[in-house]
């Protein structure tokens, strides 16, 4: 393992692993899991891919996966619980502490307490609200308003009811005409159309 992604995991122990631990989430690598109902909040710390031996970069990722949701949307069960990649929402803590795509950076010269100190109270700030928030399908549903895909309109339906969803069906095949198979099957088959 290089310095770099030694450091980062020191940080990421100081900034998450207590605060998460407290919070009822369970560690497994760089990612945190929590069971809530059927549902799952995750984070997870990711590293740059173009990270060096002595600088890199790194980021936290926030996601809610919501059964109601993927259920609806045709997404097979996780059989343990959700990668990050997985989930229903998503979001980057930087870009909610900072209000843009923030990765944090680590030199070997950089102070790992601070880094972890800064971490750590956006996670606090920020973090633990948007995920508890994201466990509600009208949240999830505004979250993903707009974006054409199955987990939007899914959600959509649940929280404002089918004709919103036939809506943002008709939105989603305008936007992206190429799936228009892909939405009408999943439309006829869930039911939405007939």
């Amino acid at each position: 393992m290089s310095e770099v992604a030694t450091q980062i995991d020191e940080i990421v122990g100081l900034a998450l692993a207590g605060l998460l631990k407290k919070n009822g989430f369970r560690k497994s690598g760089r990612t945190w899991h929590k069971s809530v109902s059927d549902d799952w909040q995750i984070v997870n710390a990711q590293a740059s891919a173009a990270n060096s031996r002595e600088q890199g970069k790194f980021v936290v990722n926030l996601g809610v996966y919501c059964a109601q949701v993927a259920d609806l949307a045709g997404q097979k069960r996780p059989e343990r619980f959700p990668k990050e990649f997985e989930t229903t929402v998503r979001e980057r803590l930087g870009s909610l502490a900072y209000k843009y795509d923030h990765w944090w950076t680590v030199e070997p010269n950089s102070n790992l307490n601070e880094i972890a100190s800064d971490v750590e109270a956006k996670m606090q700030a920020s973090g633990l609200q948007w995920l508890d928030a994201h466990l509600d399908v009208a949240r999830i549903a505004t979250h993903l308003q707009g974006s054409p895909n199955l987990h939007a309109l899914s959600a959509a339906w649940l929280a404002w009811g089918k004709r919103e969803a036939v809506r943002q069906y008709e939105a989603a095949i305008a936007a992206r005409p190429a799936a228009k198979n892909h939405y009408v099957a999943w439309a006829v088959k869930s039911g939405l159309v007939g």
